[in-house]
């Protein structure tokens, strides 16, 4: 698949761009709008994050920030079929629908409908505020009079507003784009009351991601969820602020350097479940030590939290051959942990001599007893 712009069109599996006429070249699809506020920039970010958050145990996303529009959400990662695109819009108290037209938002959302490569689900306009909707009625006095609703639910379809409205918008995006307005197709706009505030929106969205945390893996501690939280956060900032992309760029490559996936949000999770470090004193709890090996295993302990923070390649390789130890060979029912350790310490020294002049046995014992302990949590 082909990325691809309002103002191209571009055949799957291929790099050229095929131009359109010039009304549409007139109404690119708004790709840059989150950069000319960098609260919305930030909020943008944070969105996305709820999204991937509310979204994970139901489809297998890619989700897309700033390329196609603010955000792309495609039903797949590898294969696509399916896309929605939305804008997002930021305001201290409310935005009205008249601006949404006024500064062609709507248009441009339309624009998308323009591109075969994927079946378009939804064309969402995400705003952290109220949508007010005014129209012009006659009063029993026979003046004129605004009447104002406005709109607060989490979804609201724009087939849900009132018949003036909904007649107001196919006549702009029918005079702007040049067709007739018993052409302009509503049915996939939709107006998304996103949860998340100016103020607080990334404290709202950690802690929904807490939430969603602990409901899989109760034992989590909350230094795992920042960690995550803090890894999301700069993976989607990175994703964002790439701007070397050709506008006619392969789908492949969106997907690489603007896009998060569901198995790339699974993979932070997992790494960071198992790769922290547990407290020393959850550890000597369950290691059983003797008032003698505590010295030595504290000493031990601080050399690991080093390694970990440092992320030096001879850790994670260590830690990796551990962990694949610790699933292949299970403790024995007549044996205590410390055992069980010492055990596996064993193994290691025997498949991988060259280890044991690297890692002394406490190093490794301590270290095996961090992953037994981060397993338990995602038990």
């Amino acid at each position: 698949m082909v990325a691809k712009t309002s103002a191209q069109s571009t055949s799957p599996g291929s790099s050229k761009v095929v131009s359109k006429n010039k009304k549409i070249k007139d109404i690119a699809v708004d790709t840059s709008s989150g950069s000319m506020a960098y609260n919305r920039f930030e909020m943008q970010v944070s969105q996305t994050l709820h999204m991937a958050i509310e979204l994970f145990d139901s489809l297998d996303y890619l989700l897309v920030l700033d390329y196609y529009d603010d955000i792309a959400l495609f039903d797949d990662e590898k294969k696509p079929e399916v896309v929605s695109y939305y804008q997002m819009k930021t305001n201290e108290e409310s935005i009205s629908i008249s601006t949404a037209i006024s500064e062609d938002w709507l248009v441009k959302m339309y624009a998308q409908l323009e591109h075969p490569e994927w079946l378009v689900k939804e064309l969402g306009l995400i705003t952290n505020c109220p949508l007010k909707v005014t129209v012009k009625i006659n009063g029993a006095d026979g003046k004129n009079k605004n009447q104002t609703k406005t709109y607060t639910a989490e979804k609201t379809p724009f087939s849900k507003f009132n018949p003036i409205t909904i007649d107001k918008i196919k006549h702009d995006i029918a005079q702007k784009k040049g067709i007739s307005p018993e052409d302009v197709d509503l049915t996939k706009f939709v107006h998304i009351r996103t949860t998340l505030s100016i103020p607080k929106h990334h404290e709202i969205v950690e802690q929904e991601l807490g939430d969603f945390l602990h409901k899989k893996y109760p034992r989590i501690t909350m230094d795992v969820v920042k960690t995550i939280f803090g890894a999301m956060l700069d993976i989607l900032t990175k994703r964002q602020q790439y701007e070397l992309l050709a506008e006619n760029a392969l789908y492949n490559e969106v997907r690489e350097k603007k896009g998060i996936t569901k198995c790339d949000f699974s993979r932070v999770i997992e790494e960071a479940i198992v790769i922290s470090i547990p407290p020393f004193d959850e550890i000597q709890r369950v290691a059983g030590l003797s008032d003698d090996d505590k010295y030595k295993a504290s000493f031990e302990y601080t050399k690991i939290m080093s390694d970990s923070q440092s992320k030096i390649e001879s850790f994670s390789n260590i830690f990796i051959k551990i962990r694949k130890l610790c699933s292949n060979y299970r403790k024995n029912s007549d044996e205590c942990v410390w055992q069980y350790v010492n055990r596996l310490c064993d193994r290691l020294y025997k498949d991988n001599f060259i280890i044991e002049s690297i890692y002394n046995r406490m190093y490794i014992c301590i270290l095996t007893i961090c992953i037994l302990i981060n397993e338990m949590r995602r038990v």
